[in-house]
């Protein structure tokens, strides 16, 4: 049975999104995103979610109803033996077919789109994604917690890192030691990502030159991985004496992520590495100083630049050879949520929002320095959640 806080917080987040629903003239979502489901309903079966306008709920689940009713709060939860018997399902529920309809069309594959279009020919469908994005977007106080409680797992894990680097000869054997730890304190062992083709374990532990090899990666850094399978991430090179080495690997705690990077070296790095990364810590400060409630994020995005201008590392800032034109992510049940710190960002912060700040710097041949941490909104600006020190760890 779920505690009645979390049943007062699935029914919060599905009266917010009812009323965005409300605010559009849309009649109601057909929800199918595992994660969105997971969010407004509590379980994450295999299941239609259908969220009124102006109605309760209905949980429609294919497998498995009987696990579904014991992990969700949702009233009416519902056997669906087929798509073709939503239209009824909806229409037994709410007492009519929706006029105007609303999918998650960011992320929907176009097959279940036209086979939607099929089962309600004369509806009005429409896309939903920018509104539960946008609700998931403020986390509640339940939320934020969840996320401290990540960020405490990530701080324990790299205190740990200096031992597990004089049994690691290369980076993969590394990754292994760190995943271990993580699952020996209840990590998921997954991190879920909203963008289409995305897929991550964990995140990225790479060092030296391996670090700075173009990859697949939608974020600044990715490495050389294992192979052309999965170019990005810990690879069979030999971690070695005055290289930079990068643990950047996301902590999850009932699915809330905490997204964190550290560099360690064996020994001292060259002053130039140093320098960047004490150029990155300032990017980090000057976020955090100048965010808060109201700041709009391109403007943060610009300050970023600038602070990195200004140190000189306009080259290799946030990637090498193709730079992301972000700084900063949302953070929460996936690993790329709103709202983007990035350029030409109209989003305005607002308190209970959760970024992960990550100014990186790549040098080609090298390696990677840079720091991320992850910061929520308050009403009174940035609170950092990571504890661990940001300065390059030499062990």
């Amino acid at each position: 049975m779920l505690q009645a806080s979390i049943k007062n917080e699935i029914k919060d987040r599905s009266e917010k999104f009812s009323k965005r629903l409300q605010a559009l003239e849309v009649d109601g979502a057909l929800i199918v995103q595992t994660v969105d489901v997971y969010y407004l309903s509590g379980t994450d079966q295999d299941a239609h979610l259908w969220v009124s306008a102006f109605a309760p709920p209905l949980l429609m689940v294919r497998k498995s109803l009987q696990r579904a009713k014991q992990d969700s709060s949702i009233d009416r939860i519902v056997p669906l033996p087929g798509f073709s018997h939503i239209p009824n399902l909806i229409k037994t529920h709410t007492g009519k077919l929706p006029k105007r309809l609303g999918l998650e069309m960011d992320v929907l594959p176009a097959g279940l789109y036209v086979t939607y279009q099929k089962l309600f020919p004369d509806t009005e469908i429409m896309d939903i994604s920018p509104l539960i994005r946008e609700v998931r977007m403020i986390k509640s106080p339940y939320e934020i917690s969840r996320i401290q409680m990540a960020a405490q797992m990530a701080d324990e894990m790299y205190e740990q890192v200096p031992s597990f680097l004089e049994e690691a000869a290369t980076d993969i054997d590394l990754a292994l030691r760190v995943e271990a730890f993580y699952r020996t304190k209840g990590h998921p062992g997954l991190v879920r990502a909203r963008g289409f083709n995305s897929a991550l374990f964990y995140g990225h532990i790479m060092s030296g030159k391996s670090a700075a090899v173009p990859s697949s990666s939608p974020g600044p850094t990715g490495g050389e991985g294992l192979g052309p399978f999965y170019s990005q991430g810990a690879g069979k090179g030999k971690i070695t004496p005055h290289e930079p080495i990068v643990v950047d690997y996301a902590a999850s705690v009932d699915g809330y992520i905490a997204d964190q990077a550290r560099i360690f070296s064996l020994g001292t790095l060259k002053d130039k590495l140093h320098r960047a990364h004490e150029a990155m810590l300032e990017v980090q400060e000057a976020l955090s100083q100048n965010g808060g409630p109201g700041k709009r994020a391109g403007d943060l995005y610009d300050l970023a630049l600038k602070v990195a201008g200004k140190a000189g590392i306009e080259d290799g800032f946030m990637g090498y050879p193709d730079p992301v034109p972000f700084v900063a992510h949302g953070v929460g049940l996936e690993i790329d949520e709103w709202p983007i710190i990035g350029n030409n960002s109209e989003t305005v912060l607002a308190e209970g929002m959760v970024v992960a700040v990550e100014p990186k710097v790549i040098f080609p041949g090298e390696g990677v320095v840079g720091i991320e941490n992850v910061f929520v909104v308050t009403r009174n600006g940035m609170r950092k959640l990571n504890r661990f020190p940001d300065a390059v760890c030499t062990c």
